[in-house]
């Protein structure tokens, strides 16, 4: 490989054995070291923690934990870690957090040349994710959805919540953020079930 990638390690998640193997067998020839592979986002995760891997492959349609659950999960422990998402199939929503993560999106079937270009790329790539961004939420057993601006942080929180049904990042651009420590304090009274501040702090969303 060029200037970017020597000595560089990683981890691969698939639930397909085939496709892993010649993935790997892809990485060998631009001399990228696999330190080992997965088959689901719980192992991804687990392979993260214990390899700490310059970048990360995922699958995105996996059993039981899927490469979203990878994705968001790695971020937790590291919003640095370089993740390069490799599947057949994406949704809108899937690829605003991509965006937002600065996670590049390799389409399959894939050619060489991109996915050698991609490497190249992540490893170069410095963009930090954007301070604050706007979300779309929806309480459980209501109809209506709301919008807030949150941070990376914050974002993970709402989709923790019991009383949270469906959260989704609709942007990925810098907002301006009404006050981080009102929504800290806001999500903290929704772990009590008290949805009165986030609801102050959010706008419902008009069609």
């Amino acid at each position: 490989m060029n200037r970017g990638t020597n000595m560089v390690n990683c981890i691969v998640i698939d639930d397909d054995q085939n496709i892993l193997d010649m993935f790997c067998d892809f990485l060998e020839v631009f001399k990228i070291k696999v330190l080992a592979t997965g088959n689901n986002g719980k192992e991804a995760v687990e392979l993260y923690e214990k390899h700490t891997p310059d970048i990360v492959f995922t699958d995105l349609a996996m059993p039981n934990y899927d490469g979203v659950y990878a994705v968001e999960n790695i971020k937790d422990k590291n919003l640095n870690a370089k993740i390069i998402v490799v599947t057949a199939n994406s949704n809108d929503h899937e690829m605003n957090l991509f965006e937002l993560l600065n996670i590049p999106v390799i389409s399959k079937p894939f050619g060489v040349n991109l996915l050698k270009q991609t490497i190249l790329d992540i490893s170069e790539n410095k963009n930090p994710v954007p301070q604050s961004f706007k979300i779309k939420y929806k309480f459980k057993d209501e109809h209506e959805y709301y919008v807030c601006i949150v941070n990376y942080e914050q974002y993970r929180n709402f989709k923790k919540l019991d009383i949270i049904q469906e959260c989704e990042i609709l942007n990925s651009d810098n907002e301006n953020i009404k006050s981080e420590k009102e929504i800290e304090d806001a999500l903290d009274l929704a772990t009590q079930n008290n949805t009165s501040k986030i609801r102050d702090l959010s706008e419902i969303l008009t069609t």
